[in-house]
């Protein structure tokens, strides 16, 4: 009898851990561009390891093949992956942009706003939240094939690797400028979105979205933004991040570290103001060492000796 259980015990460990595997190549495939052979990874992961986790990539990569079809199979999986799952990150997940303008979107939207609610209580301000969850995705659906491509243009020397990139580009601008206009009326009647309003996830995409138009519009709703952070209603980075790109704008140094620039094909922050003060500055407001935020975001090495 023990060396059944201890058989069957070893069988579903080797089927998760074998599964598991599959779903990382699934991933690396992923990340290079290849949809259908990651698609291929991940249904055998999905055989062997039913986990929602893995229901929802095949969900994300069906959605980025952008067909009919492809929709129908993305909804499907969507589905199972959600069954349980009681947060908001697939409203705001980008790389469901060709399913938002889908009737069957609307079905996921409420089915996840009721299941979040049920455990966090009430969003006061449930429209706002979801025009701002697909903004963000508007905002960054394009970035999956752009990011792909990018890289390539810094392993070409300054060249995309297939002129599909400009009509994408394309799209993606006029992306933001719909979404430009759309939030600007927005805030004129709502004001800022508050993270008690809205949650936190949509208060963060009206400054992600805002930081992508002009300085112009930047600096006009900039105090706002600057109320609810100081308010304790807006996460310190999207602050940091429109009030180091307006004193960028403005030709002075930046205070906190978070733009950067390409010099020689290579990634550098922008001057920073007596950077051996960044760190203390960026704890002030509730940010870790820069060090450590441009190595894991942007890879980039920066070391600047700091003083408290």
């Amino acid at each position: 009898m023990k060396s059944i259980f201890f058989c069957s015990l070893f069988m579903c460990a080797f089927g998760i851990g074998n599964g598991q595997n599959f779903a990382n190549q699934g991933d690396s495939l992923m990340n290079k561009g290849l949809l259908v052979p990651a698609l291929e990874k991940y249904s055998i992961a999905l055989a062997q390891n039913p986990f929602p986790e893995i229901s929802y990539k095949i969900a994300s990569a069906y959605a980025l093949l952008w067909t009919a079809q492809a929709r129908d199979s993305a909804f499907s999986y969507l589905n199972q992956a959600l069954k349980n799952d009681s947060t908001l990150k697939a409203l705001y997940d980008p790389t469901y942009l060709s399913l938002i303008e889908d009737q069957r979107w609307k079905k996921i939207e409420n089915s996840q706003l009721r299941k979040y609610e049920a455990t966090n209580g009430p969003i006061e301000n449930k429209t706002f939240a979801l025009q701002l969850f697909r903004m963000i995705i508007k905002d960054q659906g394009f970035m999956y094939v752009g990011n792909i491509e990018r890289k390539k243009y810094m392993q070409n020397g300054g060249y995309f690797g297939t002129p599909a990139i400009f009509p994408i580009l394309a799209m993606e601008e006029k992306n933001m400028i719909e979404n430009k206009e759309q939030l600007v009326k927005l805030l004129d009647i709502n004001g800022w979105p508050t993270a008690s309003s809205v949650t936190e996830y949509a208060a963060a995409g009206a400054a992600l979205i805002i930081n992508h138009t002009t300085y112009e519009i930047r600096s006009k709703y900039f105090p706002m933004l600057e109320k609810a952070f100081k308010q304790g209603e807006a996460q310190p980075l999207r602050y940091a991040k429109m009030r180091d790109r307006l004193l960028m704008e403005e030709g002075k140094e930046q205070l906190f570290g978070t733009q950067w620039k390409f010099v020689n094909s290579k990634r550098v922050p922008h001057p920073i103001e007596e950077p051996e003060y960044v760190d203390k500055r960026r704890s002030e407001i509730g940010l870790g060492p820069l060090s450590v935020y441009l190595k894991e975001r942007f890879d980039i090495e920066w070391k600047v000796d700091q003083k408290l």
